[in-house]
């Protein structure tokens, strides 16, 4: 037994390792983060309204790309959710299965990752490495436990340049046309993969065609095999382009959405923004929710490795010029390329708009250390060690933090309205102590959040405040100092809107208040 484990130890710690990952993706899925992100709940109550209704919440009929909002959400996840309700949660709604497709993507991930950096490397202990960043690094851990849709692309590209690796390493046509069904795949997961991915296959496409790595006519049949995948996302981009009429393809209605995110595309302030998304999707944004400001996304200890990495990448790829010799590597160093720059195009704060990214950040912080080792080579023993024994005290430290400390709801600069916490246990508490009581649930003027938990027909949603329903749901979902003030009412108030608090102590009415975190609730005799 002792002679099988010390033979077998690469795929017996693989294997552990992909047990951790498990275990931390799914680990408290429900109550970590400790609440319902805006977007995860408005895709879910879209997801519901699909799953038992045929309509999005705006009474589109199976729209191809549900609107949300001023915008849209991307069709993957959406679709995905919809099928966990019709057939696994028999037509119901809640936490898990919204976030059941962003930590098995993050399981996906995983896998593919760890392989893909096997291929490129043919190392086993850097294999281990890819393998141990991919579980235990704060982005990747996080991003995988709440569902905001775009965050599948980052399993999606993994997957797509996993598949193209395999290509280049066998030179198998059906290999490479399955890399194109793949990127075709992740055009359905975000609106920005429409610019990010027809680059990067473009440059890609020269790079492999310079090296004699693939033919012309193997890359028109690679693009007719994006194509065909993605036929619905052409079609759409169609509509939303010249605003033309709704398409009815396979069930589905494709039409342009009311709010149009290609006039956010601007070439103004682009090195800034290049800039900007560097430095926040290395160390973290105001986005709680996939990043912390004491850990970052990959650690800082990681930060100088991923930039040396960049650098070797690049002399890697002016090498293979001189040597006539494809580099691999050159796949991540053209979509790092790709999408840096179409991010950088639309200004913003949040990295999830980059969350692709970081399957390029794996590979240059691997190559980094590789260099590192390349150079010290008297040291490297020495070097190594004393990495890992930073990285084992980084990921001991994250790793209380986030599930035993961690609350959303503690980190006052975010937004308000961008997350709440679930009332259904106030809820029953009003129904069994309370008996018949109208309820006023402070959801920040975002009724998604109460339809999210009590979902109701979309042909019923308008205007909620005006509904009259059953006593078990709550009726009004905007709390301010015109909400009228009654003895038959139970108010759930969030401890932060000291606008309706303040309305209720003027009132000079006696009320009595029950403590549940982070509400009170309100109620007369």
């Amino acid at each position: 037994m002792k002679n099988l484990c010390k033979q077998n130890w690469y795929q017996i710690t693989l294997l552990f390792l992909f047990c951790v990952t498990v275990f931390l993706r799914f680990y408290k899925l429900t109550v970590l983060p400790d609440v319902l992100h805006i977007d995860e709940a408005a895709l879910g109550y879209n997801s519901w309204c699909l799953a038992n209704y045929g309509t999005d919440r705006y009474l589109n009929v199976l729209p191809f790309y549900p609107q949300n909002f001023y915008g849209g959400q991307s069709p993957l996840y959406t679709y995905l959710v919809v099928l966990l309700i019709k057939f696994f949660g028999k037509g119901n709604l809640s936490v898990f299965l919204v976030r059941f497709p962003a930590a098995f993507a993050s399981l996906l991930l995983w896998i593919t990752g760890t392989r893909s950096m096997s291929l490129i490397f043919d190392n086993k202990k850097i294999t281990l490495a890819a393998a141990l960043i991919l579980c235990f690094c704060p982005y990747f851990v996080m991003s995988g436990r709440y569902a905001l849709d775009c965050n599948l692309m980052l399993c999606c590209i993994s997957c797509s340049v996993l598949v193209l690796l395999l290509y280049l390493k066998t030179g198998k046509l059906h290999t490479l046309l399955l890399s194109g069904v793949c990127f075709g795949i992740s055009l359905y997961s975000y609106a920005l993969s429409y610019l990010i991915i027809p680059i990067f296959l473009v440059l890609i496409s020269l790079y492999m065609l310079y090296h004699k790595k693939i033919t012309f006519p193997r890359i028109l049949l690679w693009a007719v095999s994006v194509c065909i995948t993605a036929l619905p996302v052409i079609l759409f981009a169609y509509t939303l382009l010249f605003h033309a009429e709704p398409i009815q393809f396979l069930g589905f209605t494709i039409s342009p959405i009311s709010g149009n995110r290609m006039d956010e595309i601007s070439f103004s302030s682009l090195g800034a923004n290049l800039w900007n998304n560097l430095k926040i999707t290395l160390t973290y944004s105001i986005y709680p929710m996939d990043s912390v400001d004491k850990f970052y996304t990959l650690y800082p200890v990681s930060i100088p490795f991923i930039l040396l990495g960049m650098l070797c990448s690049v002399y890697d790829f002016g090498n293979s010029f001189r040597t006539r010799c494809f580099h691999s590597g050159t796949v991540y160093l053209f979509y790092f390329i790709s999408c840096s720059f179409v991010v950088a195009l639309t200004p913003t704060d949040h990295l999830y708009r980059a969350n692709s990214i970081y399957i390029c950040y794996l590979f240059f912080f691997l190559r980094g250390i590789r260099a590192c080792c390349d150079f010290l080579t008297v040291y490297r023993k020495a070097f190594l060690r004393i990495l890992a024994y930073g990285y084992v005290l980084w990921i001991a430290s994250f790793m209380r933090y986030y599930y035993t400390i961690y609350s959303v709801l503690d980190l006052h600069t975010y937004a308000n309205s961008f997350y709440f916490a679930d009332i259904s246990d106030i809820v029953t508490y009003i129904d069994e102590n309370l008996g018949d009581k109208e309820i006023y649930a402070d959801c920040v003027d975002v009724e998604e959040f109460l339809y999210f938990y009590y979902p109701i027909s979309p042909y019923e949603r308008v205007p909620l405040s005006a509904r009259e329903e059953d006593d078990e749901i709550p009726k009004h979902y905007i709390l301010n100092a015109s909400t009228p003030l009654s003895p038959s009412a139970a108010y759930i108030v969030r401890k932060e809107n000291q606008e309706f608090i303040s309305y209720l102590n003027d009132s000079g009415l006696s009320c009595h208040t029950v403590e549940f975190s982070p509400y009170y609730l309100f109620y007369f005799d």
